[in-house]
């Protein structure tokens, strides 16, 4: 199971991924502004019109709970798009720092991949000086 991580962790081109980690990052932070700016600028706005185009009571009746109902739903899509960029700004965020951790591990890994070359280098010629002599 852990050969396959790691063979799907290899395919992934982390140098591309920690290339545009902050361009991601950038983009879910505009479109929060965007989004945030867009609900506060239209929760001003007014709900009424002022003009009533038919006689018939039951027939203004009806249009002013569609009205009513449209207006509700516009609210409720509002919202989810404010939460669904507020989750979109955390993901961005949550991946500015998984690619500044896998990073510092890959630093990490190749410092130590090479106090493991110079120990095994030590120990061979350490090896070579007492059994060979």
């Amino acid at each position: 199971m852990a050969v396959a991580w790691v063979a799907v962790l290899q395919m992934v081109p982390w140098g591309e991924v920690i290339k545009n980690a902050p361009k991601v990052a950038d983009g879910a932070v505009k479109l929060w502004n965007s989004v945030s700016r867009k609900k506060s600028s239209e929760s001003g706005q007014s709900n009424t019109t002022g003009v009533v185009l038919a006689t018939d009571i039951g027939a203004i009746g009806r249009l002013e709970h569609q009205l009513f109902e449209a207006q509700q739903a516009i609210v409720e899509l509002q919202s989810q798009v404010v939460q669904s960029a507020e989750v979109i700004k955390e993901l961005a965020s949550q991946n500015t720092q998984l690619v500044a951790q896998i990073e510092a591990n890959r630093k990490a890994v190749t410092v130590l991949g090479v106090v493991v070359a110079l120990t095994v280098l030590g120990a061979v010629v350490q090896a070579v000086v007492l059994f060979g002599a």
